[in-house]
Protein backbone atom coordinates (compact mmCIF):
# COMPACT_ATOMS: atom_id res chain seq x y z
CA UNK A 1 0.00 0.00 0.00
CA UNK A 2 1.51 3.30 -1.11
CA UNK A 3 1.64 6.13 1.44
CA UNK A 4 0.80 9.57 0.00
CA UNK A 5 1.49 12.82 1.88
CA UNK A 6 -0.26 16.04 0.92
CA UNK A 7 -0.29 19.47 2.55
CA UNK A 8 -3.66 21.21 2.60
CA UNK A 9 -4.10 24.92 3.34
CA UNK A 10 -7.57 26.35 3.88
CA UNK A 11 -8.25 29.53 1.89
CA UNK A 12 -11.87 30.28 2.77
CA UNK A 13 -14.98 28.72 4.31
CA UNK A 14 -18.51 29.64 3.23
CA UNK A 15 -21.12 27.53 5.04
CA UNK A 16 -20.52 23.99 3.71
CA UNK A 17 -18.11 25.02 0.93
CA UNK A 18 -14.38 25.04 1.59
CA UNK A 19 -11.76 26.52 -0.72
CA UNK A 20 -8.26 25.16 -0.18
CA UNK A 21 -4.86 24.65 -1.78
CA UNK A 22 -3.18 21.24 -1.98
CA UNK A 23 0.46 20.53 -2.62
CA UNK A 24 2.74 17.54 -2.81
CA UNK A 25 6.37 17.26 -3.88
CA UNK A 26 5.53 18.08 -7.49
CA UNK A 27 2.31 20.08 -7.87
CA UNK A 28 0.16 22.82 -6.35
CA UNK A 29 -3.61 22.68 -6.82
CA UNK A 30 -6.68 24.78 -5.94
CA UNK A 31 -9.71 22.79 -4.80
CA UNK A 32 -13.30 23.39 -3.68
CA UNK A 33 -15.06 20.93 -1.38
CA UNK A 34 -18.82 20.90 -0.69
CA UNK A 35 -19.32 18.94 2.53
CA UNK A 36 -23.11 18.77 2.19
CA UNK A 37 -23.06 17.36 -1.34
CA UNK A 38 -19.76 15.53 -0.96
CA UNK A 39 -18.50 17.09 -4.19
CA UNK A 40 -14.93 18.04 -5.11
CA UNK A 41 -14.11 20.64 -7.79
CA UNK A 42 -10.64 21.31 -9.17
CA UNK A 43 -9.35 24.46 -10.78
CA UNK A 44 -6.99 22.39 -12.94
CA UNK A 45 -6.92 18.74 -13.99
CA UNK A 46 -3.42 17.94 -12.72
CA UNK A 47 -2.03 14.59 -11.62
CA UNK A 48 -2.66 15.66 -8.03
CA UNK A 49 -6.37 16.02 -8.84
CA UNK A 50 -6.49 12.43 -10.07
CA UNK A 51 -4.73 11.31 -6.90
CA UNK A 52 -7.35 13.03 -4.75
CA UNK A 53 -10.19 11.46 -6.75
CA UNK A 54 -8.65 8.02 -6.30
CA UNK A 55 -8.50 8.72 -2.56
CA UNK A 56 -11.83 10.56 -2.35
CA UNK A 57 -13.21 8.51 0.54
CA UNK A 58 -10.14 9.18 2.68
CA UNK A 59 -10.00 12.83 1.61
CA UNK A 60 -13.63 13.38 2.60
CA UNK A 61 -13.00 11.77 5.99
CA UNK A 62 -10.18 14.24 6.61
CA UNK A 63 -12.26 17.21 5.46
CA UNK A 64 -15.30 16.26 7.54
CA UNK A 65 -13.09 15.74 10.56
CA UNK A 66 -11.38 19.08 9.94
CA UNK A 67 -14.70 20.92 9.60
CA UNK A 68 -15.94 19.40 12.87
CA UNK A 69 -12.66 20.49 14.47
CA UNK A 70 -13.32 24.18 13.78
CA UNK A 71 -11.45 24.50 10.52
CA UNK A 72 -10.06 28.03 10.07
CA UNK A 73 -8.88 30.04 7.05
CA UNK A 74 -5.10 29.87 6.53
CA UNK A 75 -4.94 26.71 8.61
CA UNK A 76 -2.58 24.03 7.28
CA UNK A 77 -3.40 20.34 7.53
CA UNK A 78 -0.86 17.56 6.98
CA UNK A 79 -2.72 14.74 5.26
CA UNK A 80 -1.48 11.15 5.11
CA UNK A 81 -3.32 8.80 2.77
CA UNK A 82 -2.78 5.09 2.17
CA UNK A 83 -3.86 3.63 -1.15
CA UNK A 84 -6.51 0.88 -1.00
CA UNK A 85 -6.72 1.08 2.79
CA UNK A 86 -9.68 -0.82 4.23
CA UNK A 87 -11.58 1.26 6.78
CA UNK A 88 -13.84 -0.37 9.34
CA UNK A 89 -17.60 -0.22 8.97
CA UNK A 90 -20.20 -0.61 11.71
CA UNK A 91 -21.04 -4.16 10.64
CA UNK A 92 -17.39 -5.21 11.02
CA UNK A 93 -17.70 -5.03 14.81
CA UNK A 94 -20.04 -8.01 14.64
CA UNK A 95 -17.20 -10.15 13.27
CA UNK A 96 -13.58 -10.97 14.04
CA UNK A 97 -11.40 -8.21 12.59
CA UNK A 98 -8.00 -9.39 11.41
CA UNK A 99 -4.91 -7.30 10.73
CA UNK A 100 -2.17 -9.40 9.18
CA UNK A 101 1.19 -7.64 9.57
CA UNK A 102 3.40 -10.66 8.91
CA UNK A 103 4.45 -9.27 5.51
CA UNK A 104 5.03 -5.79 4.09
CA UNK A 105 1.54 -5.91 2.55
CA UNK A 106 -0.92 -4.90 5.27
CA UNK A 107 -4.11 -6.97 5.10
CA UNK A 108 -7.32 -6.07 6.97
CA UNK A 109 -10.14 -8.60 6.74
CA UNK A 110 -13.10 -9.88 8.76
CA UNK A 111 -14.42 -13.34 9.52
CA UNK A 112 -17.40 -14.84 11.33
CA UNK A 113 -15.13 -17.50 12.85
CA UNK A 114 -12.07 -17.01 15.03
CA UNK A 115 -8.57 -18.16 14.14
CA UNK A 116 -7.79 -21.61 15.50
CA UNK A 117 -5.00 -22.21 18.03
CA UNK A 118 -4.60 -18.53 18.83
CA UNK A 119 -3.41 -16.87 22.04
CA UNK A 120 -5.95 -14.50 23.55
CA UNK A 121 -6.00 -11.32 25.60
CA UNK A 122 -9.07 -10.26 27.57
CA UNK A 123 -8.83 -6.80 29.11
CA UNK A 124 -10.82 -3.90 30.50
CA UNK A 125 -10.11 -0.50 32.04
CA UNK A 126 -11.80 1.65 34.68
CA UNK A 127 -11.48 5.26 35.81
CA UNK A 128 -12.69 7.21 38.85
CA UNK A 129 -12.87 10.94 38.18
CA UNK A 130 -13.91 11.55 41.79
CA UNK A 131 -10.71 10.07 43.18
CA UNK A 132 -8.53 10.78 40.11
CA UNK A 133 -7.30 7.23 39.74
CA UNK A 134 -7.62 4.46 37.20
CA UNK A 135 -7.08 0.72 36.91
CA UNK A 136 -7.17 -2.10 34.44
CA UNK A 137 -7.55 -5.84 34.67
CA UNK A 138 -7.02 -8.62 32.19
CA UNK A 139 -5.56 -12.00 31.44
CA UNK A 140 -3.81 -13.89 28.67
CA UNK A 141 -5.00 -17.32 27.61
CA UNK A 142 -3.01 -19.80 25.55
CA UNK A 143 -4.65 -22.29 23.13
CA UNK A 144 -4.71 -24.91 25.91
CA UNK A 145 -6.74 -22.62 28.15
CA UNK A 146 -3.94 -21.71 30.58
CA UNK A 147 -4.50 -18.18 31.88
CA UNK A 148 -2.26 -15.51 33.38
CA UNK A 149 -4.12 -12.75 35.22
CA UNK A 150 -2.74 -9.21 35.52
CA UNK A 151 -3.93 -5.84 36.85
CA UNK A 152 -2.62 -2.40 37.75
CA UNK A 153 -3.76 0.86 39.36
CA UNK A 154 -2.35 4.33 38.65
CA UNK A 155 -3.09 7.87 39.78
CA UNK A 156 -4.78 10.02 37.18
CA UNK A 157 -5.36 8.45 33.81
CA UNK A 158 -8.63 8.03 31.93
CA UNK A 159 -10.91 5.25 30.71
CA UNK A 160 -9.42 5.25 27.20
CA UNK A 161 -5.89 5.29 28.55
CA UNK A 162 -6.63 2.29 30.77
CA UNK A 163 -8.22 0.35 27.91
CA UNK A 164 -5.04 0.91 25.89
CA UNK A 165 -2.67 0.08 28.76
CA UNK A 166 -4.60 -3.10 29.50
CA UNK A 167 -3.93 -4.30 25.95
CA UNK A 168 -0.29 -3.15 26.12
CA UNK A 169 0.29 -5.20 29.28
CA UNK A 170 -1.16 -8.30 27.66
CA UNK A 171 0.89 -7.88 24.48
CA UNK A 172 4.09 -7.49 26.48
CA UNK A 173 3.39 -10.90 27.99
CA UNK A 174 2.97 -12.42 24.53
CA UNK A 175 5.99 -10.87 22.80
CA UNK A 176 7.11 -14.16 21.25
CA UNK A 177 3.63 -15.17 20.02
CA UNK A 178 2.78 -14.70 16.34
CA UNK A 179 -1.04 -14.94 16.41
CA UNK A 180 -2.96 -12.99 19.06
CA UNK A 181 -6.66 -12.31 19.57
CA UNK A 182 -7.61 -9.18 21.53
CA UNK A 183 -10.99 -9.20 23.28
CA UNK A 184 -12.14 -5.78 24.43
CA UNK A 185 -15.24 -3.62 24.81
CA UNK A 186 -13.26 -0.59 23.59
CA UNK A 187 -13.89 0.42 19.99
CA UNK A 188 -11.39 3.22 20.67
CA UNK A 189 -8.60 0.64 20.99
CA UNK A 190 -9.79 -1.43 18.04
CA UNK A 191 -10.07 1.54 15.68
CA UNK A 192 -6.71 2.79 16.89
CA UNK A 193 -4.86 -0.46 16.21
CA UNK A 194 -6.71 -1.41 13.04
CA UNK A 195 -6.76 2.05 11.43
CA UNK A 196 -5.25 5.08 13.10
CA UNK A 197 -1.72 3.86 13.95
CA UNK A 198 -0.98 3.17 10.28
CA UNK A 199 -1.55 6.85 9.48
CA UNK A 200 -0.05 8.34 12.64
CA UNK A 201 3.26 6.54 12.20
CA UNK A 202 3.70 8.21 8.81
CA UNK A 203 2.84 11.64 10.24
CA UNK A 204 5.37 11.63 13.09
CA UNK A 205 2.58 10.72 15.56
CA UNK A 206 0.75 13.96 14.89
CA UNK A 207 -2.92 14.50 14.05
CA UNK A 208 -3.96 16.20 10.82
CA UNK A 209 -4.01 19.46 12.81
CA UNK A 210 -0.38 19.02 13.84
CA UNK A 211 -1.20 18.19 17.44
CA UNK A 212 0.50 15.34 19.31
CA UNK A 213 -1.53 12.14 19.25
CA UNK A 214 -3.05 11.53 22.68
CA UNK A 215 -1.27 8.65 24.46
CA UNK A 216 1.30 8.56 21.63
CA UNK A 217 3.89 6.86 23.85
CA UNK A 218 1.59 3.90 24.46
CA UNK A 219 0.26 3.74 20.90
CA UNK A 220 3.88 3.50 19.68
CA UNK A 221 4.64 0.66 22.09
CA UNK A 222 1.51 -1.28 21.16
CA UNK A 223 2.13 -0.69 17.46
CA UNK A 224 5.64 -2.12 17.74
CA UNK A 225 4.33 -5.19 19.56
CA UNK A 226 1.81 -5.80 16.77
CA UNK A 227 4.35 -5.70 13.95
CA UNK A 228 5.11 -9.01 12.30
CA UNK A 229 2.00 -10.64 13.76
CA UNK A 230 -1.53 -11.68 12.91
CA UNK A 231 -3.74 -9.59 15.18
CA UNK A 232 -7.38 -10.55 15.58
CA UNK A 233 -9.83 -8.20 17.30
CA UNK A 234 -13.10 -9.25 18.91
CA UNK A 235 -15.35 -6.46 20.14
CA UNK A 236 -17.48 -7.49 23.12
CA UNK A 237 -20.29 -5.17 24.10
CA UNK A 238 -19.80 -3.98 27.68
CA UNK A 239 -22.01 -5.55 30.35
CA UNK A 240 -23.44 -7.99 27.79
CA UNK A 241 -22.97 -11.06 29.97
CA UNK A 242 -19.68 -12.29 28.51
CA UNK A 243 -18.15 -14.16 31.45
CA UNK A 244 -14.50 -13.49 30.65
CA UNK A 245 -14.96 -9.82 29.80
CA UNK A 246 -17.10 -9.31 32.92
CA UNK A 247 -14.28 -10.80 35.00
CA UNK A 248 -11.85 -8.21 33.63
CA UNK A 249 -14.35 -5.44 34.32
CA UNK A 250 -14.81 -6.55 37.95
CA UNK A 251 -11.05 -6.89 38.40
CA UNK A 252 -10.48 -3.30 37.25
CA UNK A 253 -13.41 -1.89 39.22
CA UNK A 254 -12.47 -3.71 42.43
CA UNK A 255 -8.91 -2.43 42.20
CA UNK A 256 -10.18 1.15 41.89
CA UNK A 257 -12.57 0.64 44.81
CA UNK A 258 -9.91 -0.92 47.07
CA UNK A 259 -7.65 2.06 46.58
CA UNK A 260 -10.56 4.44 47.22
CA UNK A 261 -10.99 2.94 50.66
CA UNK A 262 -7.27 3.04 51.30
Amino acid sequence: MEVIKINLQVKSIQEDRVECFLSDENEHLRLFYDSEKGEIEFEEELNLAQTILSLQFQFEKVMRSAIKGNLRPNQTINCVFIEDFRFLEEVDFNAYIRVDRRTDELQITTSKTETKSIHKIYADGSHSSEFNQSAYGGFTEDPNGTQQIYSRMIKGGSSNMMELLAILDGLQRLKMVEKIQINTDSRFVIRGLVQWVHFWQHNHWKTVFGRDVQFAKYWKEVNELCKGKLMEFNWIKGHSGDEKQDFCHRLARELVNVNKKA
